[in-house]
């Protein structure tokens, strides 16, 4: 086992179960794109693949205590996994690294807040968080919360590093 030294954070990463099936396998039409990751009384991961470019990504949803939070990851929010995913969901947490109209590279990989909107929406999410946010949309909340509330009408909030957030 290797420790990973993040400035003053420091990691040891552990395996607590035996090894999920993967994830990576090849897909019939038909299946389930929820993936079931863990399960025990307490706490139920849930796992499906995501568009962000060439790059395998995963959106996660973890229920526990009665509340189902969800993570986007990554994603441009191509398709309809993240959707299916969110349905319902507490909080959802959104990747927001590009403003609307972005294009190119950036449009492959992420999703614009008009997008991220749609899909809060259209999955019925209770509350929206904005996180991983980059140079490009820092200092443009205001902005920002007008597209998303355009769209979707819940509350909003934009996530910074070591917030503690409460569904």
């Amino acid at each position: 086992m290797s420790v990973v030294a993040l400035a003053p954070y420091e990691f040891e990463p552990r395996d607590v179960r035996e090894k999920p099936p993967r994830l990576g396998a090849p897909r019939q039409n038909g299946d389930d794109p929820l993936l079931p990751i863990f399960a025990n009384e307490r706490l139920r991961a849930v796992a499906t693949p995501v568009t962000h470019g060439t790059v395998p990504a995963l959106a996660w949803r973890i229920e526990a205590g009665g509340k189902h939070i969800v993570f986007s990851g990554d994603t441009n929010g191509a398709g309809e996994n993240l959707t299916k995913l969110a349905q319902g969901a507490d909080l959802l947490i959104a990747h927001h690294a590009v403003l609307e109209g972005a294009s190119g590279v950036e449009r492959t990989l992420h999703m614009p807040p008009s997008v991220i909107a749609r899909l809060a929406r259209e999955a019925d999410v209770k509350q929206l968080v904005l996180s991983h946010r980059s140079l490009a949309t820092l200092g443009l909340e205001t902005q920002t919360a007008e597209q998303i509330r355009q769209r979707y009408p819940g509350p909003v909030s934009f996530a910074n590093d070591l917030d503690c957030l409460t569904p």
